[in-house]
């Protein structure tokens, strides 16, 4: 009997054990930083942040309808920021999701380091050697981000990517709290739906951050 008590229990303390490190991972994963606020420049330095496309997001690995419909679209959008921003010395900074909790990969491995999930959407076009690794919806968690934006004197970040509702959200809240002036590319975002993501454009305008679409900013370069 005791045996048979042992067998029983092996797999509901896993579960719970599972389930207890999914919520603890995703309660601190959806946390904002604070920062510090960044020093006032004489001049407004920009760069580009292209969050979460990625082979588990709008690529082969991913199979969320609207994302797929619509990556096509985003991805050329984005190309065409990034690589006007390039001739223009604007950094340009791809940030993925990397997840290394063991546990986690479990139940789903898209985003582990030797998924290919993980990686970037093979259609982009990479503009820069920055491409830094986060395994929370905040970008700013890696401090590697603050170095560089730091580093080259940004005061004014360019968001595309996804998800308007999630990681694009909370690293938006994130410059928020480091004084940045934010820029929101409205065709070169997604949420899970048109109607959220013109709710959450919407909102944002209502916060007074600067919305406008990939031909304005392209044109403002020149």
């Amino acid at each position: 009997k005791k045996a048979i008590l042992i067998i029983v229990l092996i797999p509901i303390v896993f579960i719970v054990v599972l389930a207890v490190n999914y919520f603890i991972f995703f309660h601190f994963g959806s946390q904002i930083t604070q920062g510090e606020p960044i020093s006032q420049f004489d001049t407004l330095k920009q760069a580009i942040l292209v969050i979460d496309v990625q082979e588990g997001t709008t690529g082969a690995s991913y199979m969320e309808e609207y994302y797929m419909k619509e990556s096509e679209k985003l991805i050329m959008n984005i190309n065409q920021l990034t690589d006007s921003s390039s001739q223009y010395q604007v950094p340009v900074i791809y940030i993925k999701n990397e997840i290394t909790n063991f546990l986690i990969n479990i139940l789903n491995d898209t985003y582990s380091p030797d998924h290919p999930g993980s990686k970037l959407d093979e259609r982009l076009h990479i503009a820069s050697d920055f491409i830094l690794n986060k395994d929370k919806s905040d970008s700013f968690t890696n401090p590697k981000l603050d170095s560089i934006l730091i580093q080259h004197k940004i005061s004014k970040l360019i968001f595309t990517g996804l998800d308007l509702g999630h990681c694009v959200n909370s690293t938006i809240l994130a410059a928020e709290n480091r004084k940045y002036e934010i820029c929101i590319i409205s065709d070169a975002v997604l949420a899970k739906s048109d109607s959220l993501k013109t709710l959450q454009l919407n909102e944002l305008k209502l916060k007074g951050h600067q919305v406008i679409n990939s031909s304005e900013y392209i044109a403002n370069l020149k």
